[in-house]
Parts: C-alpha cells; sequence; structure tokens
C-alpha cells in the first residue's frame, strides 16, 4: 500500500484508517473449539477471530493442540505482542478455551480502506495493494490482486491498457465497500448494535441461501 510507483506517479489513494488497531499472531496452542472452523467472539472489548491453519501439531504442545491464526482489535497493544499478551487477550475474550504453548510471530497494525484514484500514468499500470487496500476481513485482498495481475496480463497481450482500469477499479470499489461495511459492524461499540448483531448473525447463518451469496461474494466467483 506504500507504492513508490503510484506516490511518484501522482496518483490518488483516496480513503481513510479504522480507528481499532487490530493484532495479528500465528500460535500452536490446545483450542477448545478444534481445528475444523474458523471461530468469531464477539464481545465489549472487541473482536477476536481465531482460524485453524495447515502445519499440524508441535511437540512441545499438548494432545489435539494445532496452529491457528489469531486476529482480534484492540484499544491497545506493544508493537510485536508477546505470548503472555496473546494468551492474556484470549482469557479476557474467550476464558477457559485457549492455551497457547508457541508464538510463531506476531504484530500490531492499523487497517486503512483505500482505491488508487486511477490505475493508469501512461505506462504506469498498478495492481494489487497498491491499488487497493482493505480489511482482512473475508479474505479478499489476495484474490482480487491475484485477478488484477490476470486482468493486466490480458490487457498487455491484448493491447486494451485503458480497458483494464475500466474492469478492475469497480471490482476493488466493491470489495473495499462490502469489506468496510463488514468490518464496522464486527468492530461496533454501541451497545445496541452489538445485541442486533448477536442475535442477527447466527439466525442468518442459518439460511442456506444466504450462505451460500455471501460465500460466492467472498470468493469473487461472481465477479466480471
Amino acid at each position: 500500500m506504500h507504492s513508490v510507483v503510484r506516490e511518484a506517479a501522482g496518483i490518488g489513494f483516496s480513503g481513510n484508517a479504522y480507528g481499532e488497531s487490530f493484532v495479528l499472531a500465528d500460535v500452536v496452542m490446545d483450542w477448545a473449539p478444534g481445528p475444523r472452523e474458523v471461530s468469531l467472539a464477539f464481545g465489549a472489548a472487541g473482536l477476536t477471530v481465531v482460524a485453524p491453519l495447515p502445519g499440524g501439531t508441535s511437540p512441545a504442545a499438548g494432545h489435539g493442540a494445532g496452529h491457528y491464526r489469531i486476529v482480534a482489535t484492540v484499544a491497545e497493544a506493544p508493537a510485536e505482542p508477546d505470548l503472555r499478551f496473546v494468551q492474556g487477550l484470549l482469557d479476557e475474550r474467550v476464558p477457559g478455551q485457549a492455551t497457547v504453548t508457541e508464538l510463531a510471530w506476531s504484530s500490531r497494525f492499523r487497517i486503512h480502506h483505500r482505491v488508487a484514484d486511477r490505475y493508469r500514468a501512461g505506462r504506469l499500470l498498478l495492481a494489487g495493494d497498491a491499488a487497493h487496500v482493505h480489511s482482512p476481513a473475508g479474505g479478499q485482498g489476495m484474490n482480487t490482486g491475484i485477478q488484477d495481475a490476470y486482468a493486466l496480463g490480458r490487457a498487455i497481450a491484448t493491447g486494451d491498457l485503458d480497458g483494464y482500469e475500466a474492469r478492475r477499479r469497480p471490482v476493488a470499489r466493491r470489495v473495499v465497500a462490502l469489506t468496510d461495511r463488514m468490518t464496522r459492524v464486527a468492530t461496533t461499540r454501541n451497545p445496541a448494535l452489538r445485541a442486533v448483531r448477536n442475535t442477527l448473525l447466527p439466525l442468518l447463518g442459518r439460511v442456506p441461501a444466504l450462505r451460500r451469496r455471501l460465500a460466492t461474494e467472498l470468493a469473487e466467483l461472481n465477479y466480471r
């Protein structure tokens, strides 16, 4: 997102940053819900996501432990949260469910939602994070960047460089808008809105048509 090419070309990067900071950590831990699904915990302190990762178990971990990625909204955190901080975060938000035994790496970061004002300046063309950046909600960043690269390759092969921006910038705006809505719903501090969210999400998640629609949208299978 800190593209030297974009900045040197004078292309604006319109958007903003979210107020919350996020903690990201890859760990080995005993996790009560297990490695078969992604877990989301909504609480007054913020959102906590625990997602299983490939890699099996570690000799230092207990039976049934696995590799997980933790993402959590926080008010304050060190630049590189240590194992003690991550364990304390989980003890507060999902008490009794997690025992962290190894910390592979961790970080604290701020999330932006921005789209480049244009994708072309003469012979310079933008793709991936240089062209758009957004919340990791839904995990769409990599797919969007790969699709940019594919579309740009075809545009270069056919000579239709102007058509590249016309096709891809609307997709980026759509992705950024969706992830922005998801992030604001997940991180709201309003007690009334939190109560509505926590009541509706489990109900909506049981509707097959809505689950399919969301999965298709997040996978970008219906983007053209």
